[in-house]
């Protein structure tokens, strides 16, 4: 069990400093500009933040480096708040590459729809579908699952059958920007940082 833990942390700061060289993550800068901000650029009420996560394929082995960029209008709202007029939005890029640095390629989620929304202690789980691009192109109406973790962790989970297992046997990880990281406008101060 430590011995696991222990893999699983060095796996992390590696996909940490490897989404850092990619431009998925900040680097050491004083202050620099988040990558697809201004494509990812959200109204008011929307929700900004990474991804950052390691894909296991079989077993515990990590094989992939996720890295990249989402944004979301659903964060701590329920199905009454959308409608024709306001519909819900789930929207990210990412890029995907083996440990040892080959087959790199990027994906893009678009066209979510809001089925259901639970809440369970400080986890809310956000059920839909949306459409993937995949390597023979996008695939729409793939089953979905977005959870928020304590308003600071996203995990994006896809239905391993529709998307051919392509993202591994665990949901995909990312992190929630606070409002201030959002009005900071995709600009990192890490002066200012706490």
């Amino acid at each position: 069990m430590f011995m696991q833990k222990h893999v699983i942390g060095i796996a992390i700061a590696s996909a940490m400093i490897v989404a850092a060289i990619l431009g998925g993550a900040p680097t050491v800068a004083k202050s620099i500009n988040a990558p697809y901000s201004e494509q990812f650029r959200m109204g008011k009420g929307g929700a900004y933040g990474t991804i950052a996560s390691i894909q296991s394929q079989q077993g515990d082995s990590p094989g992939w480096i996720l890295s990249g960029h989402w944004n979301t209008n659903i964060i701590n709202k329920t199905m009454a708040d959308f409608n024709q007029s306001n519909p819900t939005s789930f929207d990210a890029m990412f890029s995907m590459v083996m440990l040892n640095g080959s087959a790199k390629h990027q994906h893009h989620v678009s066209n979510f729809s809001l089925t259901d929304v639970k809440v369970e202690d400080n986890t809310v789980s956000y059920k839909g579908q949306a459409t993937v691009t995949m390597k023979a192109g996008p695939v729409t109406d793939i089953p979905m699952e977005i959870k928020i973790h304590n308003n600071n962790v996203i995990s994006i989970w896809f239905d391993p059958a529709k998307v051919k297992n392509h993202f591994g046997v665990s949901p995909i990880y990312g992190t929630v920007f606070t409002e201030k990281e959002m009005k900071s406008e995709g600009s990192i101060d890490h002066k200012n940082s706490t």
